[in-house]
């Protein structure tokens, strides 16, 4: 592969060869013939114009076919794992000046005749121009795309009148009789390290080779809440019921992960009464582990499925809402007053909660004042809420906690019917 001045390189060669096309040829007629490399607008024409060959790089293209070669080039922490070439196509404009009538034209022909004849740039000819005793361009060299495993070929490109126009009008020049051409594949490749694989030394355990197993892994559909079939959410202590397909007890386990506090738990499945149904029991209020080990917010839920000498089979994730339990202080204020509010919360918040927590006060949501964890494991987070005085008016006030877009649930399911749990309850008299 080339480095960086793979283009450069390509139009250095093609000058030279054109240049050695007109060196064995006997142009007195016309006079002395230059061989430039230069934009259109910097040529000087007119009265003055030289006799002269001009090879303008007017465009620069994505190869179609090495594009999407080597990809990706690094990983999901921007390390590289790869060095994909820069494939490119280069569009030239060669174009003849005479100062004498035909001249043009004839320089034009001798240049095409030379790029026809020699319809790539062979490995030798780029050695000879790019390499010693005097390479182009010093101390940066270009050898490299000698090397490089496309050769590079020379298609001619036929460009209409409209094309011609534009590009002309574009390089703001005189218009001369000119051809153009299209070089591929121009590959630019950095020399940076980058990370590889080890070699393969055994096939999975004892070298067995892979493993096929008949059917699929367990399938989850549904999870459920046996304490109201309304909770949208489960809280800790709460029984969930989880239903599918392929279920079984055996060697099976829910995984709870929530991806922005990094919380990943595993607990163990139970049966059901029905078959096609799994139960899990999260950790009680009182569970010190739990307390630390958890917290609100959201949750993917997946089975996994293990086998003596068998890979790990996991179902497809389901989302789960982990509402916070709560303590309300005080239950009781009188109205017209500002009412400060403690609220307990169990499992505790992690640090990057704190910021987006909110409480429901009645139909207002407000701002925490200030969050605190103790240090105990056992004692859960405690938040502090100023209610002002023109929202603390008389009534009762559900209190609830919203944690990462997850409320806490403000309804006693034990009491007969749908009602407001009395102990997350403000009344204001």
């Amino acid at each position: 592969m080339s480095n960086a001045l793979a283009i450069a390189a390509v139009t250095a060669t093609l000058k030279d060869l054109i240049s050695d096309s007109l060196a064995g040829l006997d142009l007195s007629a016309i006079g002395s013939v230059g061989v430039s490399a230069l934009p259109p607008d910097r040529i000087a024409t007119g009265e003055t114009e030289p006799n002269q060959l001009n090879l303008f790089l007017y465009q620069v293209s994505a190869n179609s076919a090495w594009r999407n070669h080597a990809l990706p080039s690094r990983d999901g922490s921007g390390q590289r794992i790869g060095n994909p070439p820069l494939a490119l196509d280069l569009h030239y404009l060669l174009t003849a000046y005479g100062a004498q009538d035909l001249s043009a034209d004839a320089l034009l022909g001798l240049g095409m005749q030379a790029l026809h004849e020699t319809p790539g740039l062979d490995r030798e000819r780029l050695r000879s121009v790019l390499g010693p005793p005097a390479p182009p361009f010093g101390n940066f060299s270009a050898l490299g795309l000698a090397d490089q495993v496309e050769w590079l070929k020379i298609t001619p490109l036929f460009l209409g009148t409209e094309e011609l126009s534009r590009l002309w009008t574009a390089a703001q020049a005189r218009y001369r009789p000119s051809m153009a051409y299209q070089v591929s594949v121009a590959l630019i490749q950095s020399d940076a390290a980058t990370r590889a694989a080890l070699p393969v030394l055994r096939r999975g355990h004892d070298d067995r080779g892979p493993v096929a197993v008949a059917g699929t892994g367990p399938q989850l559909e549904t999870i459920g809440n046996t304490a109201s079939g309304f909770l949208r959410s489960a809280r800790l202590g709460d029984t969930l019921v989880l239903g599918g397909r392929g279920l079984q007890v055996e060697g099976t386990q829910a995984h709870f992960e929530n991806a922005r506090t990094g919380v990943h738990q595993a607990l163990p499945v139970q049966p059901d009464e029905d078959p096609r149904r799994l139960r899990v029991q999260l950790p009680a209020l009182d569970d010190d582990d739990a307390l630390a080990g958890w917290t609100p917010g959201l949750y993917t839920l997946r089975l996994r499925t293990t086998r003596a000498g068998l890979p790990a089979l996991s179902s497809a994730p389901l989302a789960m809402m982990l509402a916070p339990r709560l303590e309300v202080a005080p239950l009781a204020a009188s109205a017209g007053a500002a009412v400060a509010l403690v609220l307990q919360c169990r499992p505790r918040l992690h640090p990057l909660q704190h910021a987006g927590a909110r409480v429901l006060f009645g139909a207002h949501e407000l701002p925490v004042d200030s969050i605190e964890t103790p240090a105990d494991p056992a004692q859960g987070s405690v938040l502090q809420i100023a209610i002002p005085a023109a929202v603390a008016v008389a009534g009762s006030h559900p209190v609830v906690l919203r944690v990462d877009g997850v409320d806490s649930v403000p309804v006693d399911f034990a009491l007969p019917g749908m009602q407001f749990d009395p102990q997350q309850t403000v009344v204001i008299g």
